[in-house]
């Protein structure tokens, strides 16, 4: 018999701010998450553009010098680039979308005797209730999108700097730029032209090696029906891994009110363009049912209590991680290291409160408590 799971998951876009706010430093928990993400991103060996340019300039600025023609408008051009981990913020995000991360270019340029220096700050914002929440979602699944979000932001800042470095055309553009034209910033990719294939293929790499499977399909304008479409997301007779059973996970750019339908052999996602006028993207996660099939759990009831009373600020966070304790001993949870430390982020007490509410069940909280060993959030 065949039979299929199928998960939805928040769309998880990116966004360039154009309006520019004075700089907030990011807080603890977003420079933990850049650190641990940006550690685990070093020790891939999966196929990706190299983006040392961008990650660099976290630590010190890029200077890069080139000359002009003689009949161009300024002699020569110095760019200055610096970029940094800025605090998330959710209000400057466009209403109707759900956002991983963020990015701002902001170039000042000054012009002296034909020389014209261009200083750049490159800002990329993390958002952790998007990347520490993984309640409902395959942890797989989790962890390769949390890598996605972070390359996503890295490219947007190596694309610019690419050009600067090399591209003719921006180059151009500098060498005659009047002092009250704005700097040129679309080689950043804000349309996804570029990045949306690069970060496809990096997390369909990753999503293999977990013995996984991913699509990518692109919704254009003119394929829908004043923004409603309904397209085939899979025939399982094209994927024999797949015949007994697949578990579905969507994610989604410029895509909403999605739904999945499914046949004997077939799966049909149907939704509507945000922005009717440009393409959406969906990818899906597959994984076979019998390889996600987990045994059942049994966990005592006391550690219930204890996470009901520690959600509700009656108890200490070490009493707390008497529970993780003990689901390790159990091998409920697996972690390399016996102490435990970190600071637990607030969604996770969220999740407590609905285990001992029972609006979750025992293998959601194991699953998001194994999510925090795991990535190294709590050891």
């Amino acid at each position: 018999m065949k039979y299929i799971g199928l998960l939805m998951v928040v769309i998880l876009g990116t966004n360039f701010l154009s309006v520019y706010a004075a700089y907030e430093p990011p807080t603890r928990e977003e420079q933990d998450i850049y650190n641990t993400l940006l550690e685990q991103f070093k020790k891939l060996d999966t196929p990706k553009k190299d983006v040392t340019d961008v990650i660099t300039t976290f630590q010190k600025p890029l200077i890069i010098t080139f000359p002009c023609n003689s009949n161009d408008t300024n002699n020569q051009v110095v760019t200055i680039v610096k970029t940094r981990l800025a605090k998330f913020d959710q209000s400057v995000v466009h209403q109707d979308l759900v956002t991983g991360g963020t990015y701002t270019w902001q170039c000042v340029a000054t012009t002296q005797q034909g020389k014209i220096t261009i200083d750049c700050n490159n800002e990329i914002r993390l958002n952790p209730n998007i990347i520490l929440n993984g309640t409902g979602i395959d942890p797989n699944v989790h962890q390769v999108e949390n890598l996605v979000i972070l390359y996503h932001e890295l490219l947007h800042g190596q694309l610019m700097i690419d050009a600067i470095k090399s591209s003719p055309v921006w180059r151009q553009e500098v060498c005659n730029k009047s002092p009250d034209e704005s700097v040129d910033y679309s080689f950043a990719d804000t349309d996804h032209k570029i990045i949306n294939p690069l970060q496809t293929q990096f997390a369909s790499e990753l999503i293999e090696k977990k013995g996984g499977k991913m699509i990518a399909k692109e919704v254009k304008p003119e394929e829908t029906q004043n923004g409603e479409f309904t397209i085939k997301v899979i025939s399982l007779t094209d994927y024999l891994q797949f015949e007994r059973g697949v578990k579905i996970t969507l994610r989604g750019n410029n895509i909403n009110n999605t739904s999945f339908s499914s046949g004997s052999n077939d799966v049909y996602l149907a939704g509507n363009l945000v922005n009717k006028t440009k393409s959406g993207m969906a990818w899906f996660y597959l994984f076979s049912k019998q390889q996600q099939t987990t045994t059942n759990i049994s966990i005592p009831a006391w550690t219930k209590r204890i996470a009901g009373l520690w959600s509700a600020g009656n108890v200490s966070d070490n009493d707390f991680y008497g529970i993780i304790s003990y689901l390790i001993e159990q091998n409920i949870i697996v972690t390399n290291s016996n102490e435990h430390s970190g600071i637990i982020p607030h969604w996770f007490k969220k999740n407590a409160q609905w285990w001992y509410g029972g609006e979750i069940d025992d293998q959601t909280f194991v699953n998001s408590a194994q999510y925090l060993i795991s990535s190294k959030i709590i050891s």
